[in-house]
């Protein structure tokens, strides 16, 4: 790397060190919210995210069918077992074994559909384009359909280039 370029990349790392945005409260997150809710649901005092890490580690099992919950993940069929523990990691057990679920519909649903989902920008042009998450789950079962329509199949791989 040239002394320029080595320039160049401290700038940006100090750049994006810089901290964005906090929290209002460290007990209006998300994660803290979650870990109220395996307290609430396995009568547990977890205190802080250290404690829910530590469980999270400790029952990997349990952890990932709260994720699961938690998250509202949407599927065709429920999986039948989080993980079959006996397996070791280094085995590659299978997770969430019989569940079936589509996973552009998991990431397309949106409780507010007028939300913005995406920003786009392209060289040369200055204006952003806003695409909400109603219009994104709209293009993409135009394209689900006309896929279809071409003969692509469960299994069949689409690759795309710009």
């Amino acid at each position: 790397m040239s002394k320029d370029t080595e320039g160049k990349s401290e700038k940006i790392m100090d750049t994006e060190s810089k901290v964005l945005w906090y929290p209002d409260s460290k007990r209006n997150t998300q994660m803290d919210k979650f870990r109220i809710q395996v307290n609430s649901d396995y009568g547990l005092n977890l205190a802080n995210y250290s404690d829910l890490y530590q469980w999270s580690v400790d029952n990997y099992p349990e952890f990932w069918a709260e994720v699961w919950r938690y998250c509202g993940v949407v599927s065709s069929k429920p999986y039948e077992e989080v993980v079959d523990v006996s397996k070791r990691i280094s085995d590659v057990p299978e997770w969430f074994k019989g569940a079936r679920l589509n996973y552009a519909e998991n990431l397309l649903k949106h409780a507010d559909q007028d939300k913005v989902a995406l920003y786009s920008a392209r060289e040369g042009n200055e204006e952003i384009m806003k695409v909400t998450f109603g219009e994104l789950k709209r293009n993409v079962a135009l394209f689900a359909a006309a896929m279809r329509k071409m003969g692509i199949q469960t299994g069949d791989r689409v690759a795309g280039e710009s």
